[in-house]
């Protein structure tokens, strides 16, 4: 499992520094403006891809161990067709986003949903490595198509990131049918399908997407309110700084992606429920350490890799520090719920989530703005934490002092860090 966490991790760090590469690219080169508008686009996609999910999302997981795969991955990619022509359709009748841009959104998302689910049934199989792969191509792709955009078809504005995107999603799609297609039997697919298999896969998929939407809502929420309220300047240098603190969110989602997985493959839940604990102790040393090593990073670094339009990065995000600290918590945790099919703890502590950050983005972005959007979403942040923390002890009966990390943990942390990289048994 270490192994695999360990793999992940690089998985999920390269991700991040393409992420990071191209959300610089746009930066320097088309200014604060149009990395708002970026920022828009992006996550406008992902709540098509969130709803697309509903069938074809991480809960296969939990469903390929218990059901046939052409069970679950044929509807799903019919469903992806059926929510990306009412997603056209939503788009163009509402003023969310520039109408130019609902045809390479609509796009986008459908081939991204259709990466997810292949992606997901990979994950099923416990072939977790090839799943990390299909996360890492379409990022060296679209890292590489928003340079060629911008330095050899002079494209400077949005359209550069959506060319580049499209290309590499598209290409990505059509490689995970070729990895996916030894593991389905694609041939003869529909003379499985059954209503009452479809009725639990929607059931459950619903239910794991309304997890996913509430925590997406309690995650970018203030994305909206601080860029449509405030001006998209103040939302691409806020945006920046949120880039890089929740790099820190690789080490937690990456436990939780294994952690998920093997949850999801076995009966013994107590077991399971006393590594969850483990794992999140490990998990909050390890964010502790990377959150102190980005404070230490002088405001003038910012200056000199973004540009002078991102001067007040570090200031945007300092209240927002704890907030990530915190919400190690629940992206652990989360896993051990997800993985044994329990929704009812995360859907209420996601809700209260959100419903805190509408409170607190109301009140405290308009009169303080970027800090007012980073100080709401801590306040956010902690209160899902600890509706879900109450839930957790009720149901793994654990106590307090069992969450503490203790010297004991830190030497087994460091020995198992030293390990993956000395090599040593």
């Amino acid at each position: 499992m270490q192994k695999l966490i360990f793999n992940t991790v690089i998985a999920r760090g390269l991700s991040t520094a393409l992420n990071f590469f191209i959300a610089l690219l746009i930066a320097r080169h088309a200014g604060p403006a149009i990395k708002g508008e970026v920022t828009l686009l992006v996550t406008t996609t992902w709540f098509l891809i969130f709803i697309s999910n509903i069938l074809g999302g991480q809960v296969l997981v939990y469903l390929i161990p218990r059901n046939k795969i052409e069970i679950l991955i044929v509807p799903a990619y019919f469903w992806s067709v059926l929510i990306a022509a009412a997603g056209f359709m939503f788009l163009k009748l509402t003023h969310i986003v520039h109408a130019y841009h609902v045809s390479s959104i609509v796009v986008l998302s459908f081939f991204s949903a259709v990466i997810s689910i292949n992606q997901t049934v990979l994950l099923g199989r416990k072939q977790i490595t090839s799943a990390n792969l299909l996360q890492i191509i379409p990022l060296l792709m679209q890292a590489a198509g928003v340079l060629f955009c911008f330095y050899y078809l002079r494209v400077s504005d949005a359209y550069a990131y959506i060319y580049a995107s499209l290309a590499a999603y598209m290409a990505t799609a059509l490689i995970s049918f070729y990895i996916v297609q030894k593991l389905v039997g694609f041939s003869g697919s529909a003379s499985f399908f059954g209503l009452g298999e479809l009725k639990t896969t929607f059931r459950y998929g619903l239910l794991f997407q309304l997890v996913e939407i509430l925590q997406l809502l309690n995650l970018r929420y203030y994305f909206y309110q601080l860029g449509l309220q405030q001006g998209s300047k103040y939302l691409g240098i806020f945006s920046i700084g949120i880039s890089i603190l929740e790099a820190v969110w690789i080490i937690p989602r990456s436990i939780a992606t294994v952690h998920y997985v093997q949850t999801s493959n076995t009966v013994d839940v107590a077991a399971e429920a006393g590594r969850t604990v483990r794992l999140f102790k490990y998990s909050f040393m390890l964010s502790a350490v990377a959150l102190f090593a980005i404070w230490l990073v002088p405001a003038q670094v910012y200056v000199l890799v973004f540009g002078p339009g991102f001067s007040g990065v570090k200031h945007s995000m300092r209240f927002l520090f704890p907030g990530v600290l915190v919400y190690s918590f629940p992206l652990v945790v989360s896993s051990f719920y997800l993985g044994t099919g329990k929704y009812l703890g995360l859907i209420i502590s996601n809700l209260a989530g959100f419903m805190s950050m509408v409170a607190f983005g109301w009140w405290l972005i308009p009169p303080y703005v970027m800090s007012g959007a980073g100080l709401a979403a801590t306040l956010s942040f902690s209160v899902a934490a600890l509706v879900l923390f109450l839930f957790f002890m009720a149901d793994s009966k654990t106590r307090l002092a069992d969450f503490v990390p203790k010297q004991t943990d830190w030497h087994e942390l460091k020995g198992a860090v030293t390990r993956r990289f000395t090599g040593s048994a």
